[in-house]
Order: structure tokens, then sequence, then C-alpha cells
């Protein structure tokens, strides 16, 4: 290996994994934990877009279908879809 690609390496290693971790732990001292699962249960979903936004990645029928399902997921777990049930109760 040269001292480019181990250089490189060395940077992922410490901005995009030890860095964001330490930011993540810190930050979510600071919200609850309702709020830190819904954000990052959205991670996907922003790289997703993000992707789309600075690499013109192409936003495909797959990733259509993966943010539907992640967002089923999240409302489904969050709200435990009690406004169905409340709709179903009172028609």
């Amino acid at each position: 290996m040269n001292l480019r690609a181990i250089s490189s390496i060395l940077y992922l290693a410490v901005f995009s994994t030890t860095l964001a971790f330490l930011v993540q732990n810190i930050a979510q001292k600071y919200t609850s934990s309702t709020h830190a699962a819904i954000i990052l249960s959205l991670e996907s979903f922003f790289g997703a877009v993000f992707s789309v936004f600075f690499f013109n990645e192409i936003f495909n029928i797959a990733m259509i279908a993966g943010c539907i399902l992640i967002f089923i997921a999240i409302i489904t777990t969050e709200t435990k879809l009690e406004f169905l049930k409340k709709h179903a109760n009172n028609g």
C-alpha cells in the first residue's frame, strides 16, 4: 500500500467512524430516546437523499421503496397505529 491509501484509511477511521460516534453519543445525552431512535432510523434515508444531491446518484425504484418502508416502519413503531384505531372506533 502506498502512503495515500494508508492516509485515506486513517482519515476514514478517525473522522467517519470515531468522530461521528463521539458526536452521536454526546448529542444523544440531550435528546429523548424516542427522538434518537427516529433520527437513527432515518440514517439510511438521509444517506440515499444526500447521495442523490451530492454524488448525482439516480433515485431509483429500490431507493423509493426503501424510503417508503422506512417511513412506514417509523410511523408504525412510534404511533402503534393509534390514529387508525381511534378512527375505526369513531366510525
